[in-house]
């Protein structure tokens, strides 16, 4: 038999496993380093043991005989985080994401999930470019004036990126009320702060953007 520890963390693309080992009589330790910048949401431990080889093929059928087979799991759930709202930032790397002049990049709004009920903490990630000197410096010193400037511009960036994604999702709709914190709920807020319907937004936006823009900055500029 072998066992393998295996950790997953729902607000980022984490997957990390532990090393397999070959289970013996007596105590052994499982271990499996996660990068605590990169974890957010809830972190999941699941720990296995499978067959490490084929055993004889006149076994019970219905028994785990082949290599790979599971003969045992557990599994454990940490929530790291509340649900109170937040600026969920991820330091990425650009350059491992084949992104030209990735040194020049800010930041990247990414949607994890196009699932209305989903988690927003999950499904909305503003990737920083760790590789840009100035995002750099805003996280390694956030309490530093320059910072402050860094990070009013990159709320109300947030909400402009934020407010394109709710546009163009075709299944969100103002008349449905969502789960609190979930993806639809954050997308149908941004677009509530500019009227009472999607259709009504998005046609303002289609004719002049840049106005309908300055009127987002002048929502959340101060909030």
């Amino acid at each position: 038999m072998s066992a393998v520890l295996i950790a997953r963390c729902s607000g980022t693309p984490i997957v990390q496993t532990s090393g397999v080992e070959i289970v013996r009589s007596g105590i052994q330790q499982l271990s499996v380093s996660l990068p605590a910048e990169q974890l957010a949401g809830t972190l999941s431990l699941e720990f296995q043991i499978s067959s490490a080889q084929t055993l004889n093929p006149g076994i019970n059928a219905i028994s785990p005989h082949k290599l790979g087979h599971t003969v045992f799991r557990m599994d454990r759930r940490v929530i790291l985080e509340g649900t109170a709202p937040r600026l969920p930032m991820l330091p990425v790397r650009f350059s491992e994401y084949d992104l030209q002049n990735s040194q020049e990049s800010l930041w990247w709004l990414k949607l994890m999930t196009k699932d209305l009920h989903a988690s927003a903490a999950s499904a909305v990630w503003l990737w920083m470019n760790i590789e840009n000197p100035s995002v750099q410096a805003m996280l390694d010193n956030p309490d530093a004036p320059e910072s402050g400037a860094w990070l009013k511009f990159l709320k109300i960036d947030f909400a402009r990126q934020l407010l394109r994604e709710a546009l163009d999702h075709e299944e969100l709709t103002l008349s449905e009320g969502y789960p609190e914190a979930s993806l639809g709920h954050a997308l149908s807020g941004v677009v509530r702060l500019l009227g009472e319907t999607v259709e009504y937004v998005r046609a303002r936006y289609n004719d002049d953007p840049g106005r309908v823009e300055a009127q987002l900055q002048a929502k959340v500029g101060d909030a």
